[in-house]
């Protein structure tokens, strides 16, 4: 009797290390799908993939646009400062663009599967996109003005050396210098006077594009919804 309750506790043993064992597994499981399913943070070295992480990508670059009086602080007197800003702006649009080039790859689906009315939504956000690129690119091309004039090339310098065997060797030095420097001028002056309008612009450009994809996905659950709504079979 005593060896056969030995066999029952054995085998009871048995089967509460495999039960731990499964447990162990079920939550090492779990803790590779819960891995899996981390949220990517989107950055300078995360590109979105959805259109919220493009929102939130806007955002951060919204954050990094120089202030009111960063701007309002810029002229003549100090050009270095105002390149600064030019370039910070620049890079800031360059960015913005790239960004919105996502939004296609984000939300595509093969178009003869859209509904009509998704697809009206969806040609709504590309005509808001092409006009966000065209006002930010108004800002973009004058500040190219500014930091990439027009340049030539003139001779600086000619220098002739008389080898011992008589024969002149002549070396020539060019110079690149700015082709039209009253027309830069002018173009730093313009930048001066406009930079707190055109800053505003670049703002509301890119808050304008943030609304409007929440609008978009808006109509695209409303959508959806009218659709399920639609081809249900319950009464």
């Amino acid at each position: 009797a005593r060896s056969h309750g030995g066999g029952d506790s054995l085998r009871f043993r048995c089967m509460k290390v495999v039960a731990t064992m499964a447990k162990g597994g079920s939550s090492s499981n779990k803790r590779s799908r819960e891995e899996d399913n981390a949220e990517v943070v989107v950055g300078d070295e995360n590109p979105p993939s959805t259109l919220p992480e493009i929102q939130e990508r806007i955002k951060q670059l919204i954050a990094r646009i120089p202030s009111k009086e960063e701007t309002a602080s810029l002229s003549l007197d100090d050009i270095p400062a105002m390149e600064r800003w030019c370039k910070t702006v620049r890079k800031i649009t360059r960015d913005y663009n790239l960004n919105l080039n996502f939004v296609a790859i984000a939300n595509y689906q093969w178009e003869p599967d859209r509904p009509g009315h998704t697809g009206q939504s969806l040609g709504a956000l590309r005509n808001q996109i092409q006009l966000s690129t065209a006002q930010t690119n108004i800002v973009s091309n004058h500040i190219a003005r500014v930091l990439t004039p027009s340049l030539d090339t003139r001779l600086h310098k000619k220098t002739v050396v008389e080898k011992p065997n008589g024969v002149k060797e002549e070396t020539y030095e060019y110079t690149a210098v700015i082709n039209d420097p009253e027309m830069l001028q002018l173009n730093r002056e313009q930048l001066c006077d406009e930079a707190i309008y055109k800053r505003q612009l670049v703002v509301s450009t890119m808050n304008q594009m943030v609304l409007c994809m929440d609008d978009y996905q808006k109509a695209e659950a409303g959508a959806a919804g009218a659709e399920t709504s639609r081809f249900s079979m319950a009464y």
